[in-house]
């Protein structure tokens, strides 16, 4: 089954993005609340006509149009990092896995190509408190993205406190 997709949705600057997720931390750890960062890796294969269409845009869609409003999502080209506040672990799983359930669809470009995704998502999740840091979050995510890349396609390791 295909999935037509909507263009326009956008993702946070780099710099948003940091200040952000410096925010969220802060914010964790003066009132302990879970947070839980993804860091999501993509391969697009694109059947059809040409031109080719944009894979990271419709890929930047698909994902605004599956995380709630709160979660703050950033990147470039193929590699995406998406903050979940007030995520533990339960949850940064249940987000990966509904991700790479909607992924395994295909999606209809606007000139009749047929775009498929292959994700690999490393997952880091934090209870909160004093023991968070912004360190953490980003290397417990890189290590498990490192994971997910050595399962193979379609893959999430979730690293968690």
């Amino acid at each position: 089954m295909k999935k037509m997709i909507s263009r326009g949705k956008e993702l946070y600057g780099r710099e948003v993005f940091d200040i952000l997720f410096e925010y969220e931390v802060s914010r964790s750890q003066r009132y302990p609340a879970p947070l839980a960062l993804l860091k999501i890796e993509m391969t697009s294969s694109i059947l059809g006509k040409d031109p080719r269409p944009d894979a990271s845009a419709i890929f930047a869609a698909e994902i605004n149009a599956h995380i709630r409003s709160v979660d703050i999502p950033t990147g470039a080209g193929n590699r995406l990092n998406i903050l979940l506040p007030t995520t533990d672990a339960a949850g940064a799983r249940t987000v990966c896995e509904r991700l790479l359930a909607i992924f395994t669809n295909k999606f209809d470009g606007e000139n009749n190509e047929t775009v498929a995704f292959s994700l690999q998502i490393g997952a880091s999740a934090h209870p909160g408190g004093s023991s968070l840091s912004n360190e953490y979050l980003l290397q417990k995510s890189e290590e498990a993205l490192s994971q997910a890349k050595l399962k193979g396609p379609h893959t999430y390791v979730l690293i968690s406190k």
